[in-house]
């Protein structure tokens, strides 16, 4: 989970610092797999967001979805309301990340 936030911060830092047009700072590698086309790929956010590595194929992408859709459905997490809510928010960028992703290949 502590892996999941660190790339999906390390992707939203990495945008913002290219909108400002200043250069990125070298990343720290606390988990040994730095990833060079995470600072110039613009859908590095949504990879992070299903835990993928950057430019994974269409058939790996569409898995992790799943996958990460078995972990945070709000079905699950029903009688916890707090948990509901951050699981419905976590639900809709899951689901905001396949779509881009998906309709990225789609264009290609």
């Amino acid at each position: 989970m502590i892996k999941r936030l660190f790339n999906i911060a390390r992707a939203e830092f990495n945008d913002l610092v290219q909108k400002n047009k200043s250069a990125p700072l070298p990343e720290p590698d606390f988990f040994g797999n730095r990833q060079e086309e995470t600072r110039s790929d613009p859908l590095a956010k949504y990879y992070a967001n299903l835990e993928i590595p950057v430019g994974s194929d269409r058939e790996t992408i569409k898995t992790a979805w799943k996958t990460q859709m078995k972990k945070y459905h709000p079905d699950l997490h029903g009688s916890d309301p707090k948990k509901k809510q951050i699981a419905e928010e976590l639900t809709r960028q899951l689901n905001q990340a396949y779509r881009t992703l998906d309709s990225a290949f789609l264009k290609k």
